[in-house]
């Protein structure tokens, strides 16, 4: 039987967490805009961060102005007022922060993105993994960030297996798979970044529902809406964005030719009373079609269906049509 090494694993599933996190970034920099073109307060803003924080397995974003000054985030002191921070250029002060600076040159238009390996940041010496972009409408980073904890046995043992893969493995009761270079359970390293994907994908439809709802109030109109769902798409790995009744009637998307949810038969299954996600296979189609996979996320307070597709390219792990390769190290 095959076998396949975990730096390949390892190296797989950092390179999901950087695409997926990437629209995580866009999307909040799309919600940032829009509720600032509400009028919405600091305090406003940071408690629409804290609800999708809370409600899913995003832990951070982080938000400065033009000059690199963090004033929006969701992550807050032993006071309980939120952390004060400033980007800087130096490495030698910010060996970790510093890589996201040169957003802060970017144009509006750029949609420059930054993704970094989870390594030790500078405020506290926890270990994070952070991915940021440009703003969308003046410059200013956009930053999401996940805490990774990991098993100090299984990095001594294993120089090459990344704390991603690591957290990620033990979250997932596969902490033992690091005890070995390669291995031939390859169908569980899928779940496992199957799983992965999905609450990854689930952060995105709550950011999309903020910035719908936010949108909304703000009285953008539906072709406005769809012009940055488009975008959003454009600048990120993301395949389709579906916002529909709970009907199934689509009403915003990111499709120019808009059509019918998929898995329409799925929404009979949503408990309205709570916020419902439905986790649809990974599945792959016609050759000449590329992989997918979607999530369905339902909101109850807004009576909003919020779908979310992604693509996944052959050599993603979490691929049905993933081969090991042939440098297999």
């Amino acid at each position: 039987m095959s076998q396949l090494s975990l730096a390949v694993v390892a190296k797989g599933l950092d390179a999901l967490l950087d695409e997926q996190m990437t629209g995580q970034a866009r999307i909040a920099a799309h919600l940032v805009a829009a509720a600032e073109d509400q009028g919405l307060s600091p305090e406003e803003i940071i408690s629409i961060f804290d609800a999708i924080v809370e409600k899913t397995v995003l832990d951070e974003l982080w938000i400065t102005d033009s000059e690199g000054v963090v004033y929006l985030t969701s992550v807050r002191g032993d006071d309980g007022t939120p952390i004060r921070f400033r980007f800087t250029d130096d490495p030698d002060e910010q060996p970790q922060a510093s890589a996201f600076f040169p957003l802060l040159s970017a144009g509006i238009d750029s949609d420059a993105v930054i993704t970094q390996a989870a390594q030790t940041r500078e405020i506290d010496w926890n270990i994070f993994k952070y991915v940021g972009v440009s703003g969308i409408d003046k410059p200013r980073i956009v930053q999401v960030g996940n805490a990774l904890a990991f098993e100090e046995q299984g990095l001594l043992n294993n120089s090459y297996a990344s704390p991603v893969m690591t957290a990620a493995l033990a979250a997932f009761g596969e902490a033992d798979l690091l005890s070995s270079r390669y291995t031939s359970r390859v169908a569980e390293i899928r779940s496992v970044f199957d799983g992965v994907l999905s609450k990854q994908m689930v952060v995105q439809a709550g950011l999309i529902d903020a910035f719908i709802s936010t949108t909304e109030a703000a009285g953008w109109s539906v072709a406005k809406t769809n012009s940055h769902l488009q975008r959003i798409v454009k600048t990120t790995p993301i395949a389709e964005i579906e916002i529909a009744t709970t009907g199934g009637q689509v009403v915003l998307s990111s499709s120019t030719s808009p059509r019918q949810l998929r898995y329409p038969e799925s929404l009979q299954a949503i408990n309205v009373d709570v916020m419902d996600v439905v986790n649809h296979p990974t599945m792959a189609h016609d050759e000449d079609r590329q992989a997918e996979k979607t999530t369905t996320v339902y909101s109850p307070g807004l009576a909003r269906i919020v779908q979310i597709t992604t693509f996944l390219d052959d050599n993603s792990l979490v691929s049905p049509r993933f081969k090991i390769p042939k440098n297999n190290e």
